[in-house]
């Protein structure tokens, strides 16, 4: 014998939802790098400029790997960026629409000044 048909539809389950968010410093990213880290050959050659960088940083919030997106001119720069940012930096790690951890990227830049 069929059932009499029904008007109640199942309700889905009610997940709560996060905004996903990107990954974001836990330490001051002033000191990252510092006049004191200005390599020794960069100084020689007067060398400065500004190295832009993006970093992939893994769910424990440590810098997974760096790449540099634009040139400071100096390789030495350049090179000293991503070293330091790699062992310095600490992030806040990303996470998704469940708020589960995530991998995520982050981009900024360090401008090398002579020092005085």
């Amino acid at each position: 014998k069929p059932l009499p048909p029904t008007d109640i539809k199942p309700t889905p389950s009610s997940t709560p939802t996060f905004t996903p968010k990107n990954p974001a410093p836990a330490n001051d990213a002033s000191r990252w790098a510092t006049t004191n880290d200005y390599p020794g050959m960069a100084i020689k050659r007067e060398q400065q400029g500004v190295s832009r960088f993006r970093v992939v940083i893994g769910t424990d919030g440590r810098v997974k790997s760096c790449e540099i997106t634009a040139s400071s001119g100096s390789s030495e720069l350049d090179a000293a960026t991503c070293n330091l940012v790699s062992r310095r930096a600490k992030f806040e790690p990303a996470t998704n629409e469940s708020g589960e951890k995530v991998v995520g990227t982050y981009s900024s830049a360090i401008r090398w000044r002579l020092p005085d």
